[in-house]
């Protein structure tokens, strides 16, 4: 067994022999950081520096305030003897008690975040939600969690710490059970829903590696498990298989616990969730082949046993090979869960060793920590440790290893956004020293210092993508099985004196190192600018600035407002499929059958309309409305018909223009089920006969004169296919050849196309960020305007998309050439546009084939996530078109904001949006300016959305309206502020 396993390695050895980093490595001189002047501002400006704790280890009211006994408690409680000194966190440190006094003081230290674990038996004494939820443990996190964010920092909560409640350790075994898979959900479950509108960083589980090995391997960990030849102090236990069942269930309840929160909490709470792994360095002890596979099979047994799976949906190969059957396997649908389960790591580094291949492991005494055939050591051939001793036997310093590990999970691993979530030192608690010289801790002041050093060396010279650095720990508190004998905290407690609190001297750098700021801040990316400040605009703003023919409208679409879906003889959409089948993946599982019921009292809405001044209505036609199964020939809707005439003749009468639309997302299912709709090109030929029949039945000088083909392609092709956040619709070219053709040129004036885009401002002034600007714009708004202005898509698409662009033929691109009357241009928000040459050839899509980093995070934001207000923008957008794109008609046929719909608010307050109005105003004073100032040929403004309505897949959590309906009130209407401002801009001349 020995001799086939070291002919194994050998083998595998040779194949790793130039992918695995040398021993010999540039060191990092002591003079290499500038030890006066070294402090955050060396970092980015969004780097996020924080500290850390967890529950069980400084809360204390461990037997109080109905909480119930996790597996720590029973472990210090029944096995004082397995803990150094005896000790246990029935009172820890008091956090629970003085926590106000702890995050105030943090926070005037300069942290940022902090991150904090929520105790499972503390709010949920039996680990089972269904047998009860402690409200006090709710109020405790609730409380705690309002001190963070009431002093300026942000909570980074981590769900499970390692206490698993006691209730479930006797039920079925705790981890060792796939039952735990279900609790652990419905735990998280109830974390989301208490803490998630204010914690938008969440960790699933803590350190995985660690509980698996030393709770049930070494059985040092509550709950003390191990094979009894491994410790005979365990009391039951199997080193060989339990630490791999343990860690299967973690990781189980970790995929489940991340498409909970993406399905049901992320889209309204835009939060993100990830978790946090452990591992050390691990450097070859010699440069033969052996001892460096060594290394990178002892970084797989500890590291990659959870980032293997949450990355690939795999363990290890090295793992596979070495545990065999031991291993459990991942069933088909939990790999898929697993894979890409995180939206950033927390990586908790410390410490590191040599590895030194060992092949000769008895097979009779099998266990985790042998299996990886690696004896790790600290000490190199020539018997000199890597690195300083700390207290803890396992903890030597070795700050390289840090940004060594960083750079190998960026290259192994995808680039992942990361999140130091440990990093810290600790020492003896040694009684004999006086308070002053306890505070000493320069070893402590020198390893952050010299980490903090190599993490930045990875930022900026391997642009690994690390995101926050997080110190542990904030408290000296209660460290597991040696007890309080080790002392990791920033801030010194005095167990002897009421656990009063003293800053040691690695705080005191700290603060200096976070507030005394030395070098001046680099400057900041041009301002995208604050929204236009409505006192220069001139208070008789007015509809009569703009030309005597310039038309105001107002807009909305068929799915989002005329309910009726599965009656009158209608078809099912593709909407109306996704939300029945697919409900959390709306916000609030919301759909729209009902919608705002504008199919019953569109007389009233129209007239509403007309009374506040506007001369014109956009609105969609449903295409399975009017055509059930999608296709003229097997079928048309009378009913269908005669709603939509009876709707263009409610307008006309009202002495309104009837803009119609004719394609706004919602295919009808019949062809998505028949051919896959918009990824087939048999759509073209469908959509042309719908397009025909609309024409035929609507169409007319004295009737609809002005026809939009499609709504906002770009937004169809995008969320519908790359994100699939909104209902299938997959193709950007079956889009553009399905309104060119005869049938769209039976009216002069009755060829629009809708476009939508945001405008795209520079990070900075560099060269590579302003591209990326035109990129961005490109991407958005070229990919569909290039086609119908100049027959091809842009220049930038075809050399960074390559052949996964379709291309147009000769016919085709004539065609679609200045096939268009007038351009409907929609327009909402702004961001800033980077250059970002990095992206994984292995894993194309369309929102990273533009190389552009998008970021905002600057203006004021509405409800929508991505929604930044930027009223410049329209301006330089339309500039922009008018420069590029040989001067077209331009009609704005969306452009609004919204606002959450907040169901605390009374009636009253509801219609109170300031944010709209004030939005309304500068966007309208942007375009006039534009007319005025640029000569654009702008020819009327449609604001969006005339009433609250569906919102697609944030559902009725989203308001739009200038008219607020009551969805608790039989869809009421009433007037909003807004409204009320743009009636007085349309009437006062």
């Amino acid at each position: 067994m020995a001799a086939r396993i070291s002919l194994l390695l050998g083998f595998t050895a040779c194949l790793l022999l130039g992918l695995f980093t040398p021993t010999t490595k540039p060191a990092l001189a002591d003079d290499d950081i500038p030890d006066d002047d070294f402090n955050r501002l060396y970092f980015p400006d969004d780097f996020i520096f924080g500290t850390a704790t967890s529950a069980y280890q400084i809360e204390g009211e461990a037997n109080k305030k109905c909480r119930g006994p996790s597996i720590w408690d029973t472990f210090t409680h029944d096995f004082s003897e397995r803990i150094v000194n005896g000790s246990n966190g029935n009172e820890a440190v008091n956090f629970y008690n003085v926590y106000k006094e702890d995050i105030k003081r943090m926070k005037e230290m300069g942290f940022g975040a902090f991150r904090f674990s929520i105790s499972w038996s503390r709010i949920i004494p039996s680990g089972r939600v269904h047998e009860g939820v402690n409200e006090q443990g709710i109020e405790f996190y609730n409380n705690l969690i309002d001190e963070i964010i009431n002093n300026g920092m942000e909570p980074y909560a981590t769900i499970f710490h390692w206490d698993t409640p006691q209730a479930l350790e006797d039920k079925y075994g705790g981890f060792l059970s796939s039952e735990i898979v279900d609790d652990f959900h419905d735990f998280a479950d109830l974390c989301f829903k208490n803490f998630g509108d204010r914690v938008k960083y969440w960790v699933t589980i803590n350190e995985p590696w660690s509980l698996a090995s030393f709770a049930y391997d070494s059985g040092d960990h509550a709950p003390g498990r191990c094979s009894d030849w491994v410790n005979r102090a365990c009391p039951a236990g199997n080193s060989a298989t339990e630490p791999y069942i343990v860690s299967h269930n973690l990781l189980l309840a970790h995929a489940a616990t991340v498409e909970l929160y993406r399905k049901k909490y992320q889209a309204r709470q835009y939060g993100k969730i990830g978790i946090t792994l452990n591992s050390m360095w691990f450097e070859p002890y010699s440069n033969s082949a052996i001892d460096k596979e060594a290394a990178r099979t002892a970084l797989d047994f500890i590291f990659g046993w959870f980032m293997d799976p949450i990355t690939y949906g795999q363990y290890p190969r090295s793992m596979q090979t070495l545990v065999g059957d031991r291993l459990p396997k991942f069933m088909g649908n939990e790999s898929k869960l697993l894979k890409g389960s995180y939206d950033f790591l927390g990586l908790n580094y410390y410490a590191a060793n040599y590895a030194k291949g060992n092949a000769i492991v008895d097979p009779h005494f099998q266990r985790y920590s042998t299996d990886h055939h690696v004896e790790q050591t600290p000490f190199d051939e020539n018997g000199k440790p890597i690195g300083q001793e700390a207290y803890s036997r396992w903890l030597y310093i070795y700050p390289k290893g840090i940004q060594y590990l960083l750079n190998y999970i960026k290259r192994e691993y995808k680039d992942p956004i990361i999140y130091i979530t440990e990093n810290g030192v600790d020492e003896f608690n040694n009684k004999t020293l006086t308070l002053e010289q306890a505070l000493e801790d320069r070893v402590r002041k020198e390893y952050y210092q010299t980490h903090l050093w190599n993490v930045l060396r990875s930022v900026n010279e391997s642009k690994v993508n690390v995101k926050g650095y997080f110190a542990w720990s904030y408290l000296d508190n209660f460290e597991w099985n040696i007890g309080y004998t080790s002392r990791f905290g920033l801030i010194y407690v005095d167990y002897e004196d009421n656990l009063r609190r003293h800053l040691k001297e690695s705080a005191t750098w700290f603060e200096k190192f976070l507030k005394e700021l030395i070098p001046p801040p680099p400057p900041p990316p041009p301002p995208v600018s604050t929204v236009t400040d409505p006192a220069i605009i001139p208070h008789n703003f007015n509809r009569s600035f703009f030309p005597h023919n310039f038309t105001f409208g107002t807009a909305t679409s068929a799915y989002q407002i005329e309910g009726e879906a599965n009656t009158k003889c209608r078809g099912p959409s593709t909407w109306d499929t996704f939300t029945h089948d697919f409900p959390e993946r709306i916000v609030d599982g919301s759909n729209g059958n009902e919608a705002v019921n504008f199919y019953n009292v569109y007389k009233e809405d129209i007239q509403r309309m007309k009374e506040m001044g506007f001369e014109a209505f956009r609105f969609s036609i449903s295409w399975s409305r009017v055509i059930p199964s999608g296709r003229v020939r097997e079928g048309v809707n009378e009913q269908g018909i005669e709603f939509y005439n009876n709707l263009i003749d409610e307008i006309i009468q009202n002495g309104m223009e009837p803009y119609a639309t004719i394609f706004h997302w919602d295919t009808p299912q019949a062809l998505e089920d028949k051919y896959g709709g918009f990824l087939s090109s048999e759509i073209v030929d469908d959509f042309r006969n719908f397009a025909d029949l609309c024409f035929k039945k609507f169409g007319g000088s004295d009737r609809v004169r002005y026809w939009v083909t499609v709504n906002e392609p770009w937004s169809l092709a995008s969320f519908g296919y790359d994100s699939g956040v909104h209902a299938p619709g997959r193709c950007s070219a079956w889009l553009l050849l399905n309104y060119i053709g005869k049938s769209t040129r039976q009216n002069k004036r009755a060829r629009l196309e809708t476009l939508n885009s945001m405008w795209f401002e520079p990070y900075s002034n560099s060269i590579i960020d302003k591209e990326a600007a035109k990129t961005a714009l490109d991407f958005m708004f070229g990919w569909f305007m290039d086609p119908i202005t100049y027959g091809q898509y842009p220049r930038s698409m075809q050399t960074l998309v390559g052949d996964r662009l379709p291309k147009f033929k000769r016919k085709e691109s004539k065609l679609l050439k200045g096939s268009y009357d007038f351009l409907g241009l929609n327009y909402y928000a702004a961001n800033y546009a980077k250059g970002n040459a990095i992206v994984d050839p292995h894993y194309p899509r369309y929102s990273t084939d533009h190389h552009v980093n998008q970021t905002r995070e600057t203006n004021l934001q509405a409800y929508s996530p991505w929604f930044y207000i930027y009223p410049e923008g329209i301006r330089h957008l339309l500039n922009y078109i008018k420069n590029e794109y040989k001067d077209p008609e331009i009609y704005i046929t969306e452009n609004g904001v919204d606002e959450l719909n907040d169901k605390t608010l009374t009636l009253e307050q509801a219609v109170e949006d300031r944010v709209r109005k004030e939005y309304y105003q500068t966007h309208l004073w942007n375009v006039y300016r534009s007319i005025n100032e640029s000569k654009v040929n702008v020819k009327g403004y449609f604001a969006w959305s005339y009433l609250d309505n569906f919102e697609w897949n944030i559902g009725y959590t989203s308001r739009f309206g200038l008219i607020y309906v009551d969805y608790e009130k039989n869809l009421a209407r009433d007037l909003k502020q807004s409204a009320i401002w743009f009636e007085e801009f349309l009437q006062k001349q």
